[in-house]
């Protein structure tokens, strides 16, 4: 599983098809909760996700992927 941080959903999508990912492969978190929620995943940062929020948030946001992310990773 992918998490792809992006300045929005479309620039995760258009990112993820070229790719050629299935969107049972990626996601791209709403929000703090949804990341919450998942685990064992990879973290993609593409587009303009760090100028399309502020730097404080989007420091929150990769810190908490990447820490969510290695959990239960074999």
């Amino acid at each position: 599983m992918i998490c792809i941080i992006a300045g929005n959903y479309e620039e995760a999508w258009t990112w993820a098809r070229g790719q050629m990912l299935s969107k049972s492969e990626w996601f791209y978190p709403a929000d703090l909760e949804e990341l919450q929620s998942r685990c064992n995943f990879h973290v993609v940062v593409v587009g303009s996700a760090g100028q399309n929020i502020s730097p404080g948030y989007f420091e929150k946001v990769f810190h908490l992927a990447q820490t969510r992310g290695r959990i239960n990773r074999a």
